[in-house]
């Protein structure tokens, strides 16, 4: 038998998944003990001394200083999916399909038309061994600082740019830096983790020598650059988006099977965690790829992605979103596909069994 969904209902993850959630609340209801007399006035009797001290409360004057912030999560809604476990909202289902949308056809301009050095670096990728070189040290010093959201999103970095074989930046320049919310560079470290990846790349015959060594596959390689690339003062972060750089202009054969988190509360890892419900490495690497594989979205594009799904406006990210210097807007076809994929609904698409005028 198939089902609604038109796959086989002893197969069908979201069929499945609303039987055992049935079963559930049977269980509960089942459990349930029956309310008596009694536990009826006792009830009665703790809901009035609530009432009552909410009263006493509301006479108390607010304390001066205290701000209280309005979440701007979507409320829940009853929607849930197996894909997405820790989402009671379909509205935050959709926010998330859609900033990976917009993380997915942001690595797709920087393969064809993204600005500043992005640019640059692009139309030295396809020259010889020392422009390609060059191009490496472009993307890493992008990475490292970080481009700013606003208007002028690679102003420090031009600033400070130099070339492979140039003297870094002074030290007093590097303290003032303003970083990009994904950048790596800390002001009391002056030159010391670009010195670092210079000493590093000296050591192992150059740059993209070193990071294309490890790895027989384009997975296994990203892993084995991304451990190589352990320097004192180069976080996740900027590791993760350098690599995805690397292999967006075509400079590296490389490209990531699972975000690589840290054990930390670095944003990437919290917003993982709260969609899959797990901090479980090995059982949030299980949901995350099922749930990658069922959207289609690359792995790359779920860095960008998870940590805009958990911000919010603020001064250093005015449109509550970043654009990492690459401005984009989420493909909306793709997004109907995948909101399909988990039963969702976007404007775009037609309710079941509607007409599209054209």
């Amino acid at each position: 038998m198939f089902c609604r969904h038109g796959r086989r209902e002893d197969r069908c993850i979201v069929c499945l998944g609303e039987k055992r959630r049935a079963r559930e609340a049977a269980g509960k209801k089942a459990r349930n003990p029956k309310i008596t007399s009694s536990s009826r006035a006792a009830g009665s009797r703790a809901v009035s001394r609530t009432a009552a001290a909410g009263a006493v409360g509301a006479r108390r004057p607010a304390a001066s200083g205290v701000r209280v912030k309005k979440l701007t999560r979507h409320a829940e809604d009853g929607w849930s999916h197996d894909l997405l476990p820790g989402l009671r909202s379909s509205g935050e289902a959709l926010d998330l399909l859609s900033h990976l949308s917009r993380a997915r056809v942001r690595l797709d301009r920087m393969a064809t038309d993204a600005p500043g050095p992005y640019a640059t670096a692009r139309a030295l990728a396809g020259g010889e061994t020392d422009d390609r070189e060059e191009a490496a040290w472009i993307l890493f010093q992008v990475a490292y600082y970080g481009p700013l959201e606003g208007d002028e999103p690679f102003r420090e970095i031009d600033r400070l740019l130099v070339r492979r074989d140039d003297a870094l930046p002074a030290a007093d320049a590097l303290r003032d830096v303003a970083v990009g919310p994904r950048g790596a560079h800390a002001h009391d470290r002056g030159t010391a983790t670009l010195q670092g990846y210079r000493d590093w790349a000296a050591r192992v015959g150059g740059q993209l020598a070193g990071l294309s060594a490890g790895g027989t596959d384009p997975a296994r390689r990203f892993d084995a650059a991304y451990r190589a690339l352990a320097l004192p003062g180069l976080g996740r972060d900027a590791r993760f988006e350098f690599l995805v750089s690397l292999g967006a202009v075509g400079l590296l054969d490389a490209a990531p099977w699972s975000l690589l988190l840290d054990a930390g509360r670095d944003p990437v890892s919290v917003s993982a965690k709260r969609a899959f419900l797990t901090g479980d490495a090995v059982l949030l690497q299980r949901r995350f790829g099922a749930f990658a594989r069922a959207v289609g979205v690359p792995v790359a594009a779920f860095d960008l992605g998870l940590r805009n799904w958990d911000l919010r406006p603020g001064p250093s990210v005015p449109l509550g979103y970043l654009q990492g210097g690459v401005p984009c807007e989420p493909d909306a076809d793709e997004v109907a596909l995948m909101a399909a994929e988990l039963g969702l609904q976007t404007e775009e698409q037609p309710a079941a069994g509607g007409t599209i005028e054209g």
